[in-house]
């Protein structure tokens, strides 16, 4: 568990770069998906659409940043979390 002090800039910087990427920190992963007879089918890569990647693009975005902010030991212990909140979370 990190301290507060180190969460506390992380959550600035965050808001630094881009206010809207620490929404995207804090509420989860995009999902693009499409919608076919009542039932929500995930998108395959080849139908993202503009704004599907641009939103992929704040989780790669946010990733890399607490990628950065991290320990090589921090880094290890959170390689499994597949997406920024998951990160987020466990920190």
């Amino acid at each position: 568990m990190l301290n507060a002090y180190w969460k506390a800039r992380v959550i600035i910087y965050f808001q630094f770069i881009d206010f809207d990427l620490w929404l995207y920190v804090e509420n989860g992963l995009h999902r693009s998906i499409k919608i076919e007879n009542s039932i929500e089918i995930p998108k395959t890569r080849s139908e993202y659409m503009n704004n599907d990647k641009k939103l992929l693009h704040m989780d790669a975005k946010a990733m890399n940043t607490l990628y950065c902010a991290l320990s090589k030991s921090g880094l290890n212990r959170h390689t499994s979390c597949k997406n920024t909140r998951d990160i987020w979370h466990a920190l």
